[in-house]
């Protein structure tokens, strides 16, 4: 971490804060503040900038002279941090402190007062300045907000950064409570009490929260609660009502469904597009985390189209989910970029080796997707299992035609995709007035596998290519089209 001044640059990440709030700035005009920081207030010449900056282009001195007028309005313009040596180049004059530290800028303190079980941050977040921006404007009016999504998508990572900013801004406590290794025995009311420093009882019920609370101003987070949803709604519920100065923070795979809820919905990062340009591969959420793990892992990636252009396929492989991208640049040290791209032709499911000190259920994509599949009941998993054989998106009565065989019943289906949805394993498209549903990647991957292990999938493939046939025939097309597509598309499914 590089701070002078007001501005605070992380290389690895590639993020810059200034007064200790995000501020997105262009690759390019990224990879010029990166040369800068570096030389410590060596010149940088021209020829260098354009070297490392336009490896394969020929560029006017124009060009640099854009971006670094983009570099001085984010430092403030007027305090000539920036030097430029006419003819020869530019020179960071602001002086640099080189030092590495695990301390974060000042706007992450835990607040005054704040016990050592407070909220604390990890690196900084990548691709997340709107759902940061959106989430702190839900905390000024909402007294119960729910982070919402697919095991992952980094709900913990993005609650930790917006809690820490928010409490340490406001001077409020926060205080963090993991629910994914709480132990039996004893209520869910008696480790609240415990975080909140208060007298437990293994018996606690929510009364004696909302009694222990009183009128401390003080926010609760409540960590991977997909587990406990139902006594944690019940509380929640009591501690809205009963306690006007207690914000509550929420991360699931699903909502809690109480009245005083706000629902926050978490996405994957967003991918390049197929056929982007270098500039909007570097510009995508995903293709910014996945560089900045990679190089964190102190892999050195060239910036090469040929090397974006595999980084780019390797996201939309992996669906723009921070978990997935985080372990696949772990192995990029290894195995490097086409080797990676070669695994996960494999199974995208082979993913491994997350950091020692996270969750069993964080090392390796396949522990993240069966935990989630751990908590659906018996239809749910069926109906899971049989919408995987959809390789792109569907509308619901095609998921209901497909997956009532047998059982379970086209009505419980229409229930199942419905629930599947709410647990965050369908993704949910808005298209006009209507819904279509879709699978992330590494979820139908893990879904299809459990399909072949049940003994159905010949019955499944064979139902969806029916389906398809079906489909084909009803809709109007030239005669010329009209018997080539089915075939075609039932040679891929059946």
């Amino acid at each position: 971490m590089y701070r002078f001044g007001r501005v605070t640059v992380s290389l690895e990440c590639r993020e810059v804060y200034v007064d200790g709030q995000p501020r997105y700035i262009g690759a390019r005009a990224f990879e010029i503040l990166e040369l800068l920081v570096k030389a410590a207030g060596r010149l940088v010449s021209k020829e260098e900038i354009m070297q490392v900056v336009w490896p394969h282009t020929i560029v006017v001195e124009n060009n640099i002279q854009v971006h670094v007028s983009t570099l001085r309005k984010l430092f403030g313009g007027k305090h000539g941090w920036i030097r430029t040596e006419p003819g020869r180049g530019y020179r960071l004059a602001a002086p640099v402190d080189l030092s590495r530290t695990e301390r974060e800028p000042e706007r992450f303190d835990t607040a005054p007062g704040a016990r050592a079980g407070g909220v604390s941050r990890k690196c900084p977040l990548i691709g997340r300045e709107r759902e940061a921006a959106e989430l702190h404007t839900l905390l000024e009016r909402e007294a119960l907000v729910t982070l919402v999504g697919p095991g992952g998508v980094g709900k913990t990572h993005l609650a930790q950064e917006v809690v820490a900013a928010w409490s340490a801004g406001c001077g409020i406590e926060s205080i963090r409570i993991d629910l994914a290794g709480r132990p039996g025995g004893a209520t869910l009311e008696s480790a609240v009490l415990d975080a909140l420093g208060a007298p437990g009882d293994p018996a606690a019920e929510p009364a004696d929260v909302v009694r222990a609370i009183g009128g401390r101003r003080v926010m609760l987070v409540f960590d991977n609660a997909e587990q406990h949803i139902d006594e944690l709604a019940d509380l929640c519920e009591a501690i809205t009502a009963g306690n006007t100065g207690a914000l509550l923070v929420v991360t699931s795979r699903e909502p809690l469904r109480v009245a005083s809820e706000r629902v926050y919905r978490v996405g994957p990062l967003p991918v390049p597009p197929a056929g982007a340009n270098g500039d909007e591969i570097l510009a995508c959420g995903a293709v910014r985390m996945f560089l900045a793990r990679a190089r964190a892992m102190g892999t050195d990636i060239p910036a090469d189209r040929q090397t974006l252009d595999a980084i780019a396929t390797i996201c939309r492989r992996l669906s723009g989910l921070p978990l997935a991208l985080e372990l696949g640049a772990a192995r990029v040290a290894s195995l490097g970029i086409q080797g990676l791209a070669t695994d996960l032709d494999k199974s995208v499911l082979s993913l491994s080796g997350g950091l020692r000190t996270a969750h069993p259920r964080q090392q390796t994509l396949r522990a993240t997707i069966e935990w989630s599949y751990r908590l659906l009941d018996d239809a749910e998993r069926i109906v899971l299992c049989r919408l995987a054989v959809f390789p792109d998106a569907f509308q619901l009565d095609a998921a209901c035609t497909l997956a009532a065989c047998d059982e379970p019943a086209a009505d419980q289906v229409l229930d199942c995709v419905v629930s599947l949805a709410s647990k965050s394993l369908l993704v949910v498209h808005s298209v006009g007035l209507s819904k279509r549903y879709s699978l992330l990647e590494v979820v139908r991957a893990y879904a299809l596998e459990k399909l072949a292990e049940s003994g159905e999938a010949g019955r499944v493939h064979a139902r969806y290519a029916s389906f398809v046939a079906e489909e084909r025939a009803d809709a109007p097309q030239p005669a010329a089209v009209a018997s080539a597509q089915p075939v075609s598309e039932l040679r891929r499914w059946a």
